[in-house]
């Protein structure tokens, strides 16, 4: 995997939250270039959204939210989106940002570092929660494929 790779997989998994989010809320659209307040923004509700994707969830069975990039605030501190949705190789996990804060903060989680990966120049900070765990927390969980 790279970091080109990683983005190309990412813009895929936003365009399928936007789809799934059009059908209720017609006039959302996902915010174009880098914008690490959120990536889809709903006019309707005055709200952004964060969309995540973890190909190695599976693997590992972790999630891994984002908190440090290259020694700045990123991720779950830099949100200001009021829902996130987390994919996984499976799920769609729907969950408040407020609720991914009480997770780490219930579970006294501390954040993992990382080095860059290929075609990246900055580690970065991680929690990584265990999905069984992340799942208590979430609002709706359904399947990749539309089906609960």
């Amino acid at each position: 995997m790279s970091f080109q790779n990683d983005l190309a997989y990412g813009e895929e998994k936003e365009l399928l939250v936007l789809d799934r989010l059009r059908l209720k809320y017609p006039k959302a659209y996902k915010v174009e270039g880098y914008h690490k307040e959120w990536d889809i923004f709903i006019p309707e509700k005055d709200m952004g959204v964060e969309v995540k994707s973890d190909r190695m969830s599976k693997k590992t069975g972790n999630v891994a939210i984002e908190y440090s990039y290259g020694g700045e605030p990123s991720g779950i501190e830099a949100t200001q989106a009021e829902w996130w949705v987390y994919i996984t190789e499976d799920k769609l996990y729907w969950i408040k940002s407020k609720r991914i804060k009480e997770c780490i903060k219930e579970n006294k989680l501390k954040p993992i570092e990382f080095p860059p990966i290929k075609g990246d120049y900055r580690g970065k900070f991680l929690y990584l929660i265990k999905e069984t765990l992340f799942k208590n927390y979430t609002t709706i969980t359904e399947r990749i494929d539309g089906r609960n």
